[in-house]
């Protein structure tokens, strides 16, 4: 059954489109696949490599040659999705207005959560939770959304001062807003 389930995410178009998700990914509705960017332009050369498949076939039958235009349909319907989600991030610039840093002390992890004035970029983060340990946190470094790698600093900056003060005066911060001008 295992084996059904990938041949039906391998064959699926992706007719509905993709769905822009957190983490730079891509989901299709009907198929649950996801994929990053060069798994998008895969599936587009994917249908220009069977289109190509297709010049081959044209002798004049004119069965051919509606293959080939229905091929060449699906090349075009895949480009505008590929064009479509590559200008995603560039036509969103938003910047966070405020990052709320928040320990807590149960779990042993940092909250982050990012605050924006404009409407929040689409498949950017508002709320990222990360183990108060530095290794944990240094790895949000390499996180494709750059306001999460900037929410990144902030945390390792929140921890190395709760790192320095605790022990003293026995109180430790549990929370820290970093304003704009401060980001």
């Amino acid at each position: 059954m295992g084996g059904h389930m990938g041949d039906f995410v391998e064959d699926c178009l992706h007719s509905s489109g993709l769905r822009v998700e957190p983490g730079s990914e891509f989901r299709c509705p009907a198929c649950e696949a996801r994929l990053d960017v060069e798994g998008v332009e895969r599936w587009v050369r994917a249908a220009e490599e069977a289109r190509d498949e297709a010049y081959s076939l044209i002798e004049g039958d004119g069965f051919t040659r509606i293959v080939l235009e229905e091929r060449q349909r699906e090349v075009y319907r895949r480009r505008k999705v590929l064009y479509e989600l590559r200008d995603i991030p560039r036509s969103v610039a938003a910047r966070p207005e405020m990052i709320l840093v928040s320990y807590n002390a149960a779990e042993d992890a940092y909250e982050c959560r990012i605050f924006y004035k404009e409407p929040r970029p689409v498949w950017g983060l508002e709320r990222i939770e990360v183990e108060a340990e530095l290794d944990s946190i240094l790895a949000l470094r390499a996180h494709p959304d750059p306001n999460v790698r900037l929410a990144s600093g902030k945390v390792e900056e929140f921890h190395a001062f709760r790192q320095r003060s605790d022990g003293r005066d026995g109180y430790s911060p549990q929370r820290r807003v970093f304003y704009q001008n401060e980001i």
